[in-house]
Order: structure tokens, then C-alpha cells, then sequence
């Protein structure tokens, strides 16, 4: 698990952040989609008062959840998002587990090379908080070490990004209804072991070019590269 300090300082900072926000800001725009978790924690006492709504985001629910079990068991990272590709494109809803393999996705088609799945966690009680994102880092994580000072975190489904210090103070002081984060924690993350998209090939990031030139930045949109570390 790892815990981030507050004295983070990038070169090139402004082009970077630029990049995540454009990862951030095409991931929810390429692909609108429905989220149980966030309309229901949103403003629960609202939506217990509407039995129909209610039922409504139960049965979109667990169309996320069949949706996950039919690709639980694949290795394939390529497969995997395809299939993450059909869930969000077909049946229009997703957490914050699609939104993070989509933006993972974006970040590898453009050129990002080193791009993970992370989990929060509280390192007080060593226990994982029900949220994932995505963190780029300047160099390839090696052991679960990471640079804290070199590492952005990039979050669609709260339509978040920057550096991973900023990022993760802002879920303790923006999104802590809405994440569900107990008082007094220390927030973290952990690498996740799900859609390792190191594990995208060439080939395999071609063919989503192919298919998606869409969610490419082209050079006018960003002239001088895509989450360039100096």
C-alpha cells in the first residue's frame, strides 16, 4: 500500500495535467453511461423515498454485476476491455471499475506507457475502500514501489484528476459522503491485479486505434505530446 506526500513537483507540470484531463474529460463524453452507486450515494434518502427509482438502479445493478462475472475469469487485458467496451456501450452503465478500465484504455491508446488500476485503501486499518482509479506513473512501478512525486491519478467516474497527492485530498474533502470514508483515515491506494494494462500488446492497441480513432488526440488538440515526464 502506499501513501502519498503532500510535496509533489513535476517539470512540465501544466502539459501533463492537460493530458489527464483529457484522458478524464473523453472517457466520460466517449462513453455516457448509468451509475447505481453514484445516483444512489449521491443522495440516498432521496432514492429509498422512490420505490420505482430504487428498483430501477437495483436492476442496473446487477446488470453491472453479470456483466463483471462474464469477465472475471479472463487473463486476456484485451479481452477484458472488450468486454468492458460491450457492458458500457450496449447496456449503458458502469461504477467506477468501467470507468477506470476505459480511462486506462485511452491513456495506452494515446502512448501512455505506464498505467495502473489502483484500489484505496485506509492505511490506518490496512482496509480497502470500496473505489478504484487510475494512476500513471514517470517510471514502471517495480516491487510496488512507487514515486509519489512522480504520479498522477486520473478518476471519471468523480470527473477528477492531477496529481495523486491533490486527487487523493480531494477524496477526503470533496467526495467523503459519496465514497463512503470513515472520519480520521489515512487514505491510500494498492495496485490492482484486475485489467493489468501493462499487459496490452502493440498489436492489441492498434486494433482499439482501428476501431476508435475517436478516443486518439489528434495534434491540434495536444501539439507537444501525451504525458510526457521530463
Amino acid at each position: 500500500m502506499q501513501s502519498i506526500n503532500n510535496k509533489v513537483s513535476f517539470t512540465g507540470t501544466k502539459q501533463l495535467l492537460r493530458d489527464a484531463d483529457w484522458i478524464c474529460r473523453k472517457t466520460t463524453s466517449a462513453f455516457p453511461m448509468i451509475s447505481p452507486t453514484k445516483i444512489y450515494f449521491s443522495n440516498p434518502d432521496k432514492i429509498v423515498k422512490n420505490p420505482k427509482f430504487t428498483k430501477f438502479l437495483w436492476e442496473k445493478s446487477m446488470q453491472i454485476q453479470n456483466d463483471r462475472k462474464d469477465r472475471y475469469f479472463l487473463k486476456s487485458p484485451f479481452k477484458f476491455l472488450l468486454e468492458v467496451l460491450y457492458s458500457v456501450s450496449v447496456h449503458k452503465v458502469g461504477n467506477c471499475a468501467e470507468a477506470t478500465s476505459l480511462a486506462g484504455m485511452i491513456a495506452k491508446m494515446n502512448g501512455v506507457e505506464n498505467c495502473y488500476r489502483i484500489s484505496l485503501t485506509d492505511l490506518n486499518e490496512c482496509s480497502k475502500i470500496d473505489h478504484t482509479a487510475l494512476l500513471i506513473t514517470k517510471k514502471p512501478i517495480k516491487n510496488r514501489i512507487i514515486n509519489s512525486k512522480e504520479s498522477l491519478i486520473i478518476d471519471p467516474w468523480l470527473g477528477i484528476s492531477g496529481r495523486a497527492a491533490d486527487v487523493l485530498s480531494r477524496y477526503e474533502s470533496e467526495f467523503h459522503k459519496l465514497l463512503r470514508l470513515s472520519k480520521n483515515l489515512s487514505i491510500g491506494f494498492k495496485m490492482s491485479a484486475f485489467g493489468n494494462f501493462q499487459d496490452l500488446n502493440s498489436k492489441e492497441i492498434d486494433v482499439l486505434r482501428l476501431v476508435h480513432p475517436d478516443l486518439v488526440c489528434k495534434k491540434k488538440d495536444n501539439s507537444k505530446g501525451f504525458i510526457r515526464f521530463a
